[in-house]
C-alpha cells in the first residue's frame, strides 16, 4: 500500500509540470476569450468596466459575410491540403521503403526538412520563390516558354487561393510523412509476400494488405493534419496576409484582424471561440469514428 502510494505521489509530482503549463497557455487564454466575448470591449480589455452584451458577439460574427468567406476558404484550405498532404506524404513514405537500405536515412533527411524550417522563415521564402519580379517559379515558367510574362500569383485570387495550399503542403507532407512511416513500418512483409504470390498486383496489395493495417496510422494523421489546417495562421499571414482583398483570409487571420488591428476584443474573442468550436467539432467526429471502427475490430 505504501509502495502504491508512493508512485502515485511521484506520477503526480512529474504530471504537476505539465499541468501547471497547460493551464497557463493553454487553458486560461481559452477561458479568458470565453469571458471577453460576452462584453462589448473596444480599444480596452478591462471586462469588468465594459457592458455585459450575452451572445451579441457571437450574432454578430455569424451574421457577417466576412467571416462566412474566411469559413468557406478555410473549409476549401482544409479539404485541399489535408488531400494534397495525405497522398504526398505517404508517397514519400513509401518512396523511403522502396530505395535501397543504404539510401534510405538520406532520402528521410530530405523529406524531414521542410518540416524543420518554421513556418514564418518557409513564409517568406514562397513570398520570394512566387514574387512575380524576382521570383524563381515564374522566371522557371518564362524560361520554359510555359508563360510570356511572371504570373502574379499572390495577386490573382486564384492564383493566390492555390500558392497558399501548395506552399503549405510543402510542409505539411512532410509532416503526414513522418507519420506514414511509422505506420509503414508496422504492415508485416509477410502479407505483402502472400498477396503476391496470391497473383495481387501493387496497387491491389496497397489497398487491401497496406492501409487496413495502417489504418489507425491514417486516422491520426488525418486528425492532426486537419485539425492544423483549420487552424492555419503564419503561413497565411506571412505569404499573403488574407490578400488579395480578403481570398485568402482564414478564420485566424481574419480572429487576428478583428482583435488586434481593429481593437474589437470581444468581438474577436467570440470569432476565437468560434474556431475553437469547429476545430473541436471535426476533432470529435474524428475521435468518434476512430473509436467506432477500432472498437469494432476488437
Amino acid at each position: 500500500m505504501n509502495a502504491t502510494r508512493h508512485e502515485a505521489r511521484a506520477a503526480a509530482a512529474l504530471l504537476l509540470p505539465a499541468v501547471v503549463a497547460l493551464s497557463v497557455f493553454y487553458y486560461y487564454p481559452i477561458a479568458q476569450s470565453a469571458i471577453y466575448s460576452f462584453f462589448d470591449l473596444r480599444y480596452s480589455t478591462d471586462w469588468l468596466a465594459s457592458p455585459f452584451v450575452g451572445f451579441a458577439n457571437y450574432v454578430a460574427g455569424l451574421t457577417n459575410p466576412e467571416f462566412w468567406s474566411a469559413f468557406r476558404f478555410t473549409t476549401l484550405f482544409t479539404l485541399g491540403a489535408v488531400f494534397l498532404d495525405f497522398w504526398i506524404g505517404m508517397l514519400f513514405a513509401a518512396a523511403t521503403f522502396w530505395v535501397h537500405r543504404r539510401v534510405r536515412p538520406v532520402l528521410r533527411a530530405i523529406i524531414i526538412i521542410p518540416w524543420a524550417i518554421p513556418n514564418v522563415i518557409q513564409a517568406s521564402i514562397w513570398r520570394w520563390l512566387l514574387n512575380s519580379d524576382v521570383g524563381l517559379i515564374g522566371d522557371l515558367l518564362v524560361r520554359a516558354g510555359f508563360v510570356e510574362r511572371s504570373p502574379l500569383f499572390l495577386s490573382n485570387q486564384t492564383l493566390a487561393m492555390v500558392s497558399v495550399i501548395w506552399a503549405y503542403v510543402w510542409k505539411g507532407s512532410a509532416i503526414s510523412a513522418i507519420f506514414l512511416m511509422a505506420g509503414l513500418a508496422t504492415v508485416p512483409r509477410e502479407l505483402h509476400e502472400s498477396a503476391r504470390i496470391d497473383g495481387a498486383g501493387v496497387l491491389r496489395r496497397f489497398f487491401a494488405v497496406t492501409v487496413p493495417v495502417m489504418l489507425p496510422t491514417i486516422f491520426v494523421t488525418l486528425l492532426f493534419r486537419t485539425r492544423d489546417a483549420l487552424r492555419v495562421f503564419d503561413m497565411i499571414f506571412g505569404l499573403t496576409q488574407g490578400g488579395p482583398g480578403n481570398a485568402t483570409e482564414t478564420l485566424s487571420t481574419f480572429t487576428y484582424k478583428v482583435y488586434f488591428s481593429f481593437n474589437r476584443y470581444g468581438e474577436g474573442s467570440a470569432y476565437a471561440i468560434i474556431t475553437f468550436l469547429v476545430i473541436f467539432a471535426v476533432s470529435a467526429v474524428y475521435l468518434r469514428q476512430v473509436s467506432h471502427r477500432f472498437h469494432a475490430r476488437e
